[in-house]
């Protein structure tokens, strides 16, 4: 028996998640200490101290299963957001909660619109739910073009995708626009707006999803995630907030114990966390001014972002400066799998690992431009 026919046919058709390279991997694979990762959009400050403290002490607990209703996170989740705790989902990160939305609305028959480039789940629990994913490529090549979202809707849509801040560009949909977009709209479709990168947006005409529900778009889904300013990816943990008859049905389908009780107390903590939140913010657009003004001076094309990471173009594929990045202990992510090859993806450490960072880049780009590495 094969796998092909032991398996689903919408398995065979799911493209495989390409992570970032972990430390552990380089350190194995080319011998190296000092690696420093910049591939996964990940925090490098690493979690709170009230985090600290709250996984240590939930440690305790974990022969306990744990509160499958969520019931301290959501109760401080939805005070701090302004909603009701019937307006949380709460998510084994927000893949789970994509899955979750996949498994209780997606048909057969259904269509779900999907921009690219944009964040490869989408498209993968759309095809492992036997839907057929609509990948609609913006006019500019960076994703979102609301317009052309809006012409690929027909009547067997019952979806549409949009992640603002925008994984892997950085680019995001501005309030006014987005509105437009709401207001055409039927309200059949749901709308999965994805927020993992909101809190590093400081433009004045970025969209708050939480306001746009209040307004009246009941069938806007919001997905939030604790991974990035909170760093806390390794725990999982993210969610949803939509309104309550969406989520009675989302509780139907989810696994009993999906977030596990550390994961849990540390959410809590992370909320409380005011000023490692305002640190991680300071660090980011630090991070920004550092990259954009040592592009700008090296020439390189690159998108201005308003999440925690940078798109850099260089108008060539971007194999070799990756690997070369690599040989020197610093992982980027490649875009290849966004279907962007002149491109790598650079998250913002801290001043010191960005230096490093753009000095390597810097020798790189200096032999590549001098007849290759």
């Amino acid at each position: 028996m094969t796998s092909k026919s032991m398996t689903r046919p919408s398995v065979d058709k799911m493209p495989t998640y390409v992570p970032g390279k972990p430390i552990e991997e380089v350190e194995r694979e080319l011998g190296l200490s000092g690696i420093i990762k910049m591939a996964s959009n990940e925090n490098p400050l690493g979690p709170s101290k009230e985090v600290r403290q709250a996984v240590a002490q939930a440690i305790d607990r974990i022969a306990l299963y744990p509160d499958a209703n969520a019931y301290y996170l959501k109760d401080t989740l939805a005070a701090e957001l302004g909603v009701e705790p019937a307006n949380l989902l709460i998510g084994n990160g927000v893949d789970d909660v994509i899955r979750i939305l996949a498994e209780t609305f997606y048909q057969p028959d259904d269509e779900i619109v999907i921009p690219q480039p944009t964040f490869t789940m989408y498209e993968a629990y759309t095809l492992l739910g036997g839907s057929h994913p609509v990948l609609v490529k913006s006019k500019s090549g960076w994703g979102n073009d609301l317009e052309s979202l809006k012409m690929a809707v027909t009547d067997r849509t019952k979806a549409v995708f949009i992640c603002n801040p925008n994984n892997p560009t950085g680019t995001i949909v501005r309030e006014p626009e987005l509105k437009v977009f709401l207001d055409e709209l039927p309200r059949d479709i749901l709308v999965i707006l994805d927020e993992a990168y909101s809190d590093f947006a400081d433009d004045p005409n970025f969209p708050n999803g939480l306001r746009l529900q209040a307004q009246g778009y009941t069938n806007l889904i919001v997905m939030r995630t604790f991974s990035k300013i909170h760093a806390i990816a390794g725990l999982r943990l993210g969610y949803a907030v939509a309104n309550p008859q969406i989520i009675a049905l989302l509780h139907k389908v989810k696994d009993p114990f999906n977030v596990n009780s550390v994961a849990l107390a540390a959410g809590v903590a992370a909320l409380n966390s005011k000023k490692h939140i305002d640190l991680s913010k300071e660090l980011v657009q630090a991070g920004r001014r550092q990259f954009y003004g040592e592009l700008d001076e090296l020439q390189v094309d690159y998108l201005p972002t308003q999440a925690n990471f940078i798109l850099i173009d260089l108008k060539q594929d971007s194999k070799d400066i990756y690997n070369y990045l690599l040989q020197n202990g610093i992982i980027v992510r490649p875009t290849h799998s966004f279907g962007l090859p002149t491109c790598i993806r650079v998250t913002f450490g801290t001043a010191e690992q960005n230096d490093r960072f753009l000095r390597v880049f810097r020798d790189g780009l200096k032999k590549l431009r001098n007849g290759g590495i």
